[in-house]
Formats: C-alpha cells, sequence, structure tokens
C-alpha cells in the first residue's frame, strides 16, 4: 500500500474520493493547489489539496484565490469541506502580496466555518504557518505518524530561542514537540492514522458519517474550556488571571472616558454596561504573542459581546509576530491563534462589528490572526507590517527580511484598508465613524 504521506496531491484527492468523482473547481496552472468537488461513500464532499512538489506546498496569491473560490463554493453549497494539506505556508518570497492574499484567504475559511460547513482537514508530512492555522480553523484534524504541525517549524524556533529551546537536527526531538503522537493527546479533534491511503480513506469516511450536513458553532465553547484547560498545565487559570489598571502612555490610543486595564501586553478598555460605545482592546508594546495571549483576548470578545452586544469592536495590534517558543508550540499555538479568529468571526455573523487597528508592528500569523475576521483593516503611518517577524524571514529564505513598505504598498496589496489621519493618531478616530 502507498504511503498516503508521500503520495502526490493528485493520488491523494484520488485515494479519498470514490473513483472517477472528482470534478475540479479550477484548472489554474500557476497554483499549488488542486481544489474541486466529489464524493465518498457516495456522499457529496468538497476537496481541496496542496502540492508539496511545488515550492514545499507554499501558499501564494494565486493559491490563495483557488482557495478562496473553494470555500466560497462550499459556503453556497454546504458539503463537508475535505481540506488536504502539505504546506510551509506563505510564499515569503511573494512578500505584502501573499500577506493580504492569506488575510483574504483566512476569511473565507473562517466565514466557511462561522457558517456551519463541516470542515476537516486531512495532513501529509508537513503544516506550517499559515497552513497550520487553517487546519485548525477545521473542526478536526487527521495526522500520520510522519506529519509535523506548528506555526514556526522547528528551524525558526532554534534561531530565535537557540538549541537549548529546541535543536532543529534531532528529528526525535522535534516529532516530541510537533509530531502527530504529541498532537493527538492535546483533545479527541486530533486523529492518528495509519500512514497508507487507505487508512486514511478511511479516516475520513469514518469522520464524514458522524458529520452533520451543518455545524453551526460547533465545539467553540468546548474548544474555549479545552484551550484554557490545557494552559492550566503550564501556568494559573487564565480565567482568574486578573488586570491592573493601565500605566500612562495609552492616550492616544483610546478615546477619553475610558477605564483602561491592562495585564502583561494586553489592554482592555470596555465601554459602559449595556452601551453601544466601542470596546477596545487587543495587544500593546510591541512582544510576540502566545497561546495565553489568544486565549485571554478570546474571552475578552466573549465578555464584550455578553455585556455588550450593540459595541463594535476595535481590535489593537502592536506586536512583533508570534512567540516561537517550546511552550507555545507544545500547547499547539495554531490552535489558540485559530480559536481567537474563530470567536472574533462568529461574534461578527452575530452583528457585532469587528475592526482592527494596527497602531506598531504586526507580522504573519498574528496579523492574519487578528485582520482576517475583522471588517476593516486600519493602520498608523508609523505602522510597521511584515509577512514574517525579521528573524523567522532569514531563516527561511537565508536573507533580511524585506524593507518596510510604504503605506500605498500596504493599500495596493490589500494588508490594511485605510490609513489613520497622521496627524492625529488615534483610535478615536474609529470610535467617531461608529458614531457618526
Amino acid at each position: 500500500m502507498e504511503r498516503f504521506s508521500t503520495a502526490s496531491a493528485v493520488a491523494r484527492v484520488e485515494a479519498i474520493l470514490d473513483a472517477e468523482s472528482f470534478a475540479p473547481l479550477s484548472r489554474a496552472e500557476s497554483t499549488t493547489t488542486i481544489t474541486g468537488r466529489g464524493r465518498v461513500d457516495g456522499r457529496a464532499v468538497w476537496i481541496a489539496a496542496t502540492d508539496p512538489t511545488r515550492a514545499r506546498g507554499a501558499l501564494g496569491v494565486a493559491e490563495a484565490a483557488a482557495l478562496c473560490a473553494w470555500f466560497q463554493a462550499a459556503r453556497r453549497e454546504p458539503h463537508p469541506a475535505l481540506l488536504l494539506l502539505d504546506s510551509a505556508g506563505a510564499k515569503v518570497d511573494e512578500g505584502l502580496a501573499a500577506l493580504g492574499a492569506f488575510r483574504r484567504l483566512f476569511r473565507d475559511a473562517l466565514l466557511a466555518r462561522v457558517a456551519g460547513v463541516p470542515m476537516l482537514a486531512v495532513l501529509g508530512r508537513s503544516c506550517f504557518g499559515g497552513s497550520s492555522m487553517l487546519a485548525c480553523v477545521c473542526h478536526a484534524r487527521v495526522y500520520s505518524s510522519e506529519t509535523l504541525l506548528a506555526v514556526s517549524g522547528p528551524g525558526v524556533i532554534e534561531a530565535l530561542g537557540g538549541k537549548t529551546e529546541l535543536d532543529a537536527s534531532d528529528r526525535q526531538q522535534v516529532r516530541t514537540l510537533m509530531g502527530a503522537e504529541a498532537r493527538s493527546r492535546l483533545g479527541p479533534e486530533e486523529l492518528v492514522f495509519e500512514d497508507h491511503e487507505e487508512g486514511f480513506r478511511g479516516a475520513v469516511s469514518a469522520w464524514l458519517r458522524h458529520a452533520p450536513p451543518l455545524m453551526f458553532g460547533t465545539g467553540t465553547a468546548e474548544q474555549h474550556d479545552r484551550l484554557r484547560q490545557r494552559l492550566q498545565t503550564v501556568g494559573p487559570d487564565p480565567s482568574l488571571i486578573s488586570y491592573g489598571r493601565a500605566r500612562q502612555g495609552f492616550e492616544h490610543l483610546i478615546p477619553a472616558g475610558y477605564e483602561c486595564l491592562s495585564r502583561g501586553g494586553l489592554l482592555v478598555a470596555p465601554p459602559p454596561p449595556g452601551s453601544a460605545k466601542p470596546a477596545f482592546l487587543g495587544a500593546v508594546g510591541g512582544a510576540a504573542i502566545g497561546a495565553q495571549t489568544c486565549w485571554q483576548l478570546a474571552d475578552e470578545l466573549q465578555r464584550v459581546h455578553q455585556s455588550n452586544p450593540a459595541s463594535p469592536v476595535v481590535l489593537l495590534l502592536d506586536a512583533s509576530g508570534h512567540a516561537a517558543t517550546r511552550q507555545d508550540e507544545a500547547l499547539m499555538l495554531s490552535a489558540y491563534l485559530a480559536h481567537l479568529s474563530i470567536v472574533a468571526a462568529e461574534l461578527a455573523a452575530f452583528g457585532q462589528r469587528i475592526v482592527l487597528c494596527i497602531h506598531g508592528a504586526a507580522a504573519g500569523a498574528v496579523y492574519v490572526a487578528f485582520a482576517s475576521p475583522a471588517e476593516h483593516v486600519s493602520a498608523l503611518p508609523t505602522a510597521r507590517i511584515r509577512i514574517l517577524p525579521e528573524a523567522a524571514v532569514r531563516q527561511i529564505v537565508g536573507a533580511s527580511a524585506e524593507e518596510l513598505a510604504d503605506p500605498d504598498a500596504l493599500l495596493r496589496a490589500g494588508v490594511i484598508d485605510a490609513l489613520l489621519d497622521r496627524r492625529l493618531e488615534t483610535c478615536a478616530q474609529i470610535a467617531n465613524t461608529f458614531q457618526a
């Protein structure tokens, strides 16, 4: 029997589907993806696969466009969606264009999830960067013994933290951190099967037998609690952590009349209970964002929705990127980033407006997690936005990161939608637009 993890994208699609049932959605030759529909045990499904033999399955502008169309089709006809991923993440060499494209792709994935489309990620050997977040938007993931899943590849973790953090050349150490067996211990949605085509088809077939036609809001509350419990294994219960009055220095971010609370790099400025004034919350200070911060932000979003469902939410972002640490990857940071996005997207589906203001740094997976569920992304002229943190780019492509783009380049790439007035660098501008 052929190993699933080494099969071509075409062979993996054929192995999953009933014979001769595949109908392509797109035949774009410039992409490393296959998109279409077919049947499994006679049941209609949507299916897409990345091709790891071309650019390690990396996702750029063309691939994102093909997958956006696929997710949109799945929303129009909500059959189960099977996402066969073997991908290094975003195409770093495409720069900001790839970042803007991935923002649109991840938004369409979130909209499919919120629309109730049953989604299953079927993983090959590698699932890194943004592709790991796509996998975690799905309701469940199927791994083989060869699968590695993480936001940061082993080389990036070593480059940023040294060999004491992770020795990327030690295959057993890497598998112990981000391999299938480690992931399977994290929850019932992480499923490991024998690495052959029959095993994976059986896994998909079994999952489909239990997947209802639509899965609105399925598992979000349960996942929030499971992720909280997972955090307790490395620290105090995050739901019990208290906030203190924010230090001075945020006057340019929050309008007058708000009480600003902070903890670490988080800032929370809730509106008065029952009012329709905007709520302000997010990451400040420029530090990397880890699993606990993602969970805390998701929790705060839910609190705002419960107390002020009519209040728009202004997300704030100043973070160098995601935390590329052994501890965060042991917790499966991809799941926390995706969970934050899912919670924000579900609130938006309930009618709560979500916008993002980038007032400092933003990069990679954290940018995508914040920007994709937002209906509008604004930035200060001084914002520093990259496709990945500079150290990660050096590790991946062996060169310095790209020069910081000028605001017009960010607008052209679709990374941001508007610039805030450089003469009045304040999120109060956004608040005023809601009240106009």
